[in-house]
């Protein structure tokens, strides 16, 4: 199965639609930082793939981005068996599903189905925690942590594996245990969750409920915090990897990595001058044996032989003489390049000073800049503080709880006093004419209206009087209750300083407005003293009182430093360039001294050799005409075969000298460290484009000041949380399905064990040389053997643990392919705990898996994939 592009929109982070090109059949990596959506990217296939479209789980909720109200859309176009299809999903809302390749087109179910028949997996429960149902897709595409720990390939992976295996080891495993374990785990499944489609239900579902309500309202109470801090977050994070790369490119330790290297490579090469020297010399010394032993036959080949001898040895003092010119005329090479280094070198310091020197006068401008902007912050410090003051006084006149309805209650038991007192008593309204005189009981009155509680006389000048009698029943206790409501009422509202209920209302009101006014403006206030490190300046309102005390009202700052300091840092990368031009250039003279040196010793020991064979064949000539007793030429040629013995006991030396050395891996590692330092320099040029980017974004956007009830949201949202996770382990009976498996399993497929275990070792043996597998009869992994110890994975590093994850993954993959299954490596963040040469051994294996088969590593380690060949993708 090869994935060809990837298209989202509204997903998660992705709210613009996004599309993915790109993707070829080998290796492709995608190096981004963390927080760009790489593991996004990885939970968008799996929906695109695994999750039906109808579904409103928790885990379709979460792909809509936070505070929005969208639906999320997926498309994915791949190739299967080099038949070209591809599938989009839309989620939530409107939501559908089409299925199109083959020269056909469905939607719906009929795609749902479709497509699990295409790609070999099962419909699960739509909670993304389902991996037996996913089939091999499910076991190689591996989330960020999963493969830290060893697992058992999934029950689809498994029934396949032992298909193919079946006719290799010739056993078939039954079915009927697995059927009872289902029925047993929907039984102890089905309290707190359906059996059909994993949907909760009981208190379980509101416990989920209710921590939904709680994550959106702690979700949209968050929202206001992000955008701008996005910005500064992704504009320090750029800034840092900015640092990094720089770092790295300037790491002493890769410096010296590659003169260990080169060092490692020159004695290598020098080793194996060594060997072809011994070699050479062990093949004189055997043609001598042989010389030897043919005089005994022939005296006529001993006169041929000194005449050769004398041949030789002109021969080798001539390229004596040649080598020494050699010699001489490198020497005179490597002094002229050592001059140039030096050159370099001091043209190079120059450089460095005079950028010191301006980034210096850059430095001192700016802290002259961050002092002012330090008493300007001061100034309106000063006007938010005297604001601050204003809303306390006015938050504390906020009325104690309580005292709004006791309020209340007066004003309602004086309505109702007034009520009984009006419907208890008589009104009389009076009007007089001319100048007649009222008396009330004999008491002269003025008033045009009077309460009569009891009998009561109005007499009218001398025109007469009249007495109103109320109804029985009647009396002054209404009257008393009356006042003393409204006494109590008055008393009541003149203690708290207000005129009314409503005026108590409205004061509380502004009351609490000022608090809430308060709470913004104290963040305003933190937001206006983020301090600044390049002037010593800590965060907060203390620390920039203390500093604009101490540097004054005024602030004198000079007109900026007119150096060009990229002009400089140019030169200066310009002259490093230089130096380290010259730097090979005389490493590279010096290399060809010593390999001067080198043929000239070699002419010199053949010229002593010459001369020696030379003198050998006179004497041997003499000796054979001087004296034909046949066991002086024996002896001569017995010391000669000594001779040969040594020589070759000489060279067998050299060559065991020669292998502590791996030339070609020496040079494989150097080859690694220049592509990594190349890839290096264009992702720093990458990065400063992406700074001034981010830094015009967050000039544009300006200050902005967080608000909200985070904290009580997140309250909510934790203890919504222990309710879910307490409801959950109630839940949890599928230890019922761990045991009923250990029943079920005995003497499952162990005769599938050997044909995997060998697989696996393949890999294995590369990673770990001479190690031994053993795995359960689940085909998980569970111990490794070495020098006759066993141990269990759990004991193992977790790096080791993640390199055998992954290599049992790729083992797996192999036996899935002779099946002709989907297969496709996705790896999010792997190889996090490996160190550097297994680390470069892993890529190797990767690199080599990948002509069989499409693997996407998702990685924001640029350091550690640096020297990987691959199709390399990016996201922007």
């Amino acid at each position: 199965m090869i994935i060809r592009s990837l298209e989202l929109a509204n997903f998660r982070k992705f709210r613009e639609p996004l599309r993915i090109d790109g993707f070829t059949d080998g290796l492709n990596v995608v190096v981004e930082p963390n927080e760009t959506g790489k593991s996004t990217l990885l939970e968008a296939l799996r929906a695109a793939f695994f999750i039906r479209h109808s579904a409103k789980t928790e885990l379709v909720r979460s792909y809509v981005p936070i505070g929005d109200d969208v639906a999320p859309r997926v498309a994915v176009e791949f190739t299967l068996r080099g038949q070209p299809w591809s599938v989009e999903k839309q989620f939530m809302k409107s939501t559908s599903v089409r299925l199109t390749g083959n020269g056909s087109r469905k939607e719906s179910d009929a795609a749902e189905e479709a497509l699990q028949e295409l790609l070999g997996f099962e419909r699960g429960n739509n909670r993304g925690s389902d991996p037996e149902t996913r089939g091999p897709l499910g076991m190689l595409w591996v989330e960020q942590m999963s493969a830290l720990a060893v697992e058992s390939p999934n029950r689809i992976v498994r029934d396949t594996v032992r298909g193919v295996l079946e006719a290799e080891v010739g056993a078939v495993t039954g079915g009927r245990r697995f059927d009872a374990i289902r029925s047993n785990v929907e039984a102890a499944y089905g309290a707190l969750r359906t059996p059909a489609t994993g949907k909760s239900r009981g208190e379980l579902a509101a416990a989920e409920a209710r921590l939904a309500s709680a994550t959106d309202a702690r979700q949209r109470a968050e929202a206001v915090f992000r955008e701008y801090e996005q910005a500064l977050g992704d504009l320090e994070n750029a800034r840092a990897r900015l640092r990094i790369v720089e770092r790295d490119l300037a790491d002493p330790e890769t410096v010296e990595e590659r003169r260990r290297l080169e060092a490692d490579q020159k004695l290598a090469e020098t080793a194996s001058l060594r060997v072809a020297t011994a070699e050479a010399q062990h093949g004189r010394a055997e043609e001598l044996a042989k010389a030897a032993a043919s005089r005994l036959e022939r005296l006529d080949v001993a006169e041929t032989r000194k005449a050769t001898a004398a041949q030789t040895v002109e021969t080798a003092r001539a390229a004596k003489s040649e080598a020494q010119v050699a010699v001489d005329a490198a020497a005179a090479g490597e002094g002229l390049q050592r001059s140039a280094l030096d050159v370099a070198r001091t043209e190079l310091r120059a450089k460095e000073k005079a950028l010191s020197e301006a980034r210096d006068r850059a430095r001192r401008f700016a802290a002259a800049a961050g002092a002012r902007r330090a008493i300007d912050a001061r100034q309106t410090l000063s006007e938010l503080e005297a604001r601050e003051h204003l809303l306390k006084d006015e938050s504390a006149l906020a009325l104690p709880d309580g005292t709004l309805d006791e309020l209340l209650r007066l004003e309602r038991n004086e309505l109702a006093a007034l009520a009984r007192f009006e419907a208890g008593s008589v009104k009389v309204e009076v009007e007089l004419a001319g100048a007649a005189e009222l008396r009330v009981d004999g008491q002269p009155s003025d008033a045009t209206s009077v309460d009569v509680l009891t009998a009561t006389r109005f007499q009218i000048g001398d025109a007469g009087s009249v007495t109103v009698r109320p109804p029985q029943g009647s009396g002054r206790s209404m009257e008393a209750d009356l006042a003393a409501a409204r006494e109590e009422l008055k008393g009541r509202l003149e203690a708290l300083g207000v005129t009314s209920h409503a005026a108590a209302i409205a004061r509380d009101e502004r009351a609490s407005s000022a608090k809430r006014e308060l709470v913004t403006l104290r963040a305003q206030i933190a937001a206006a003293c983020p301090g600044d490190p390049t002037i010593g300046l800590a965060p907060g309102a203390d620390a920039l009182r203390a500093f604009a005390a101490d540097v004054g009202e005024s602030v004198d700052i000079s007109e900026p430093p007119d150096d060009d300091l990229n002009a400089k840092e140019d030169a200066v990368t310009k002259a490093k360039l230089a130096e380290v031009a010259a730097s090979a250039t005389h490493d590279d003279g010096r290399t060809a001294l010593a390999k001067a040196e080198s043929v000239l010793a070699a002419a010199t020991a053949d010229l002593s050799a010459a001369t020696r064979e030379d003198e050998a064949a006179k004497s041997n000539l003499l000796t054979v005409l001087g004296d034909s007793d046949r066991a002086d030429l024996e002896s001569a040629a017995l010391e000669l075969q000594r001779d040969r013995a040594a020589k070759l006991d000489l060279r067998d030396q050299a060559r065991e000298g020669a292998k502590a050395f791996d030339l070609d891996a020496i040079k494989r590692r150097l080859d690694n460290m220049d592509r990594a330092a190349t890839r290096a320099g264009q992702e720093r040029l990458d990065l400063t484009g992406r700074i001034a980017s981010l830094e015009a974004t967050v000039q544009r956007e300006g200050k902005a000041g967080p608000a909200g009830q985070v904290a009580e949201a997140r309250e909510e949202e934790i203890a919504a949380t222990a309710a879910r996770d307490r409801l959950r382990q109630e839940a949890d009976t599928l230890e019922l399905l761990r045991r009923t498996l250990g029943e079920a399993a005995d003497g499952a497929s162990r005769t599938f064990l050997a044909p995997v275990t060998r697989r696996a070792a393949r890999y294995v043996e590369r990673l770990l040389p001479g190690c031994g597998l053993s795995f359960d009869e689940g085909l998980g992994l569970t111990g490794v053997t070495r020098a006759g110890v066993d141990e269990s994975c759990g004991d193992l590093s977790r790096g080791t643990q993640e390199q055998l994850a992954i290599l049992t993954r790729l083992a797996f993959a192999d036996l899935l392919l002779e099946d002709g299954a989907p297969i496709s490596l996705i790896l999010d963040d792997p190889l996090v705990y490996s160190d550097d040469a297994r680390l470069e051994t892993m890529t190797e294996i990767l690199q080599e898996a990948a002509q069989r088969m499409q693997v996407i590593l998702l990685t924001c380690r640029t350091k550690a994939f640096r020297h990987v060949d691959g199709n390399r993708i990016t996201l922007a």
